[in-house]
């Protein structure tokens, strides 16, 4: 029944939704059922007008019960994203995992569509959709009000580093740590042409001219759909880790109004980033390319090289896929510095139950670790609760892990969570202006628009 009344609630939403969802990028989307009672049989002394009235409300109530399950059984939505990681099987199989441990209570998946993830939840949030559960609920946690805080008991399980507040309240739980980004490479090609790991800059700027020179194509990036495909993963290898470096405290100083996105480093990152677009190190068609097809073309040989975070790892181990290594691209500066950061899930404020919201994800994350380890493994994620769950890895994954140790670890400057992260909506303009710079616009121009905003957005928290 529980299956059947799934997808009813599909069927019902796709009818009722059609024209809200294809504003939002097309996709499908599930949303909360209501629990309805059926209504007792009329009286003999009713009107044959009340009567009817009463039969057609019966009716509709228990055509309700059909959709939402035997009355006492309790819905929530889960909010998520797939990936080519992170499948729908993925979730699913979480969801039915902790439907059969807990047959109360029935949960349904809403899904996000299109490329920015932030603003499908600020338009659901807007037309009273919100789903119960989200992931990555740092990137709405500084606007007030839309979760709940967290149970104390919850809050217990999970590592104490990778908490956080948002203006002293603990909203959000941490559901996994990842490190970015590295640098993948066809074996073959560096074979061919007597290539070796660079250590420094210049050795991998002087690898970049060395296969362009061979008539190859150097680098892989996404450009369509994907716009993080862009910039995001040059930006957080080489700007993350220059502006952290010399600015530790980066996120604060931005909030406080001590340091700026225009400074020297980011323009000197930046451009150094578009000089290599304008010699020909980036695959042409990059543009036209979502991030799932940059990632196909490049394991196909179209470029010799990918920056990507340790997600594609997991997926050439998955697909015992031994063509590729990986290695720490060099920051311009020579430090020794890598970015990793935590994804956050939180509970709606508005959630109608959220004894069952903080019941799954007590499941997901301490009651059932195998569901738990098949989340991480899936996308080279790692725990973040103080029982940790571990998982065998591939040769691409420890070798992701190893080019890591002994270098200093920092949070990604975007998705750095609590009282100083970065307002929402700040990393989708930050994207897009990565690809005004990959179709040549002015740097410094770009850069001083990054900062009118921040805070545009900060002030509208």
């Amino acid at each position: 029944m529980k299956r059947r009344r799934k997808i009813i609630a599909i069927l019902l939403t796709a009818c009722m939704s059609a024209t809200f969802i294809a504003g939002c990028g097309g996709g499908k989307t599930q949303t909360n059922a209501t629990t309805g009672e059926t209504k007792e049989a009329a009286t003999a002394g009713e009107t044959k007008e009340t009567s009817a009235a009463a039969d057609e409300t019966k009716a509709a109530d228990t055509a309700a019960a059909d959709d939402t399950g035997s009355e006492g059984q309790t819905t929530i939505t889960f909010g998520v994203f797939e990936t080519d990681n992170i499948t729908a099987e993925i979730w699913q199989g979480m969801i039915d995992s902790f439907e059969a441990a807990n047959p109360e209570i029935n949960v349904e998946k809403v899904l996000a569509t299109g490329d920015d993830r932030a603003s499908f939840w600020k338009t659901m949030l807007s037309s009273g959709n919100f789903p119960d559960v989200v992931i990555e609920a740092e990137q709405l946690a500084t606007m007030e009000g839309i979760f709940t805080e967290v149970p104390q008991d919850v809050l217990d399980l999970f590592e104490e580093s990778a908490l956080c507040t948002y203006n002293g309240k603990s909203i959000t739980v941490p559901s996994f740590k990842q490190y970015k980004m590295q640098c993948y490479y066809n074996k073959a090609v560096f074979n061919e042409l007597k290539l070796e790991e660079p250590k420094t800059w210049d050795e991998f700027m002087n690898v970049c001219q060395t296969i362009k020179d061979a008539g190859k194509v150097p680098l892989m990036c996404g450009g369509t759909g994907d716009i993080w495909a862009t910039g995001e993963p040059f930006w957080i290898a080489e700007g993350d880790t220059a502006l952290l470096s010399k600015y530790p405290n980066f996120n604060q100083e931005l909030k406080e109004g001590k340091n700026t996105w225009n400074n020297e480093t980011t323009v000197d990152v930046l451009t150094k980033w578009q000089d290599m677009v304008n010699k020909g190190y980036y695959y042409e068609g990059a543009m036209s390319l979502s991030y799932s097809q940059a990632s196909e073309e490049f394991k196909k040989g179209t470029a010799a090289m990918m920056v990507d975070g340790s997600w594609q790892a997991a997926g050439l181990d998955g697909e015992k896929n031994e063509d590729f290594g990986v290695f720490s691209v060099p920051t311009m500066d020579g430090s020794e510095i890598c970015v990793a950061d935590c994804s956050y899930w939180g509970v709606s404020e508005t959630c109608e139950n959220k004894d069952a919201a903080f019941q799954f994800i007590k499941y997901v994350f301490d009651e059932n670790q195998e569901v738990y380890k098949t989340y991480l493994q899936s996308d080279g994620l790692y725990s973040t609760t103080k029982k940790a769950v571990s998982y065998e890895q591939g040769p691409v994954t420890t070798k992701f892990l190893d080019n890591t140790s002994g270098w200093n670890t920092v949070q990604e400057i975007i998705k750095l969570p609590g009282e100083f992260a970065v307002p929402s909506g700040m990393q989708s303009y930050m994207d897009k202006s990565f690809q005004n710079i990959f179709n040549g616009a002015d740097v410094k121009a770009e850069v001083e628009n990054w900062d009118v905003e921040y805070q545009r957005l900060l002030d509208a928290q």
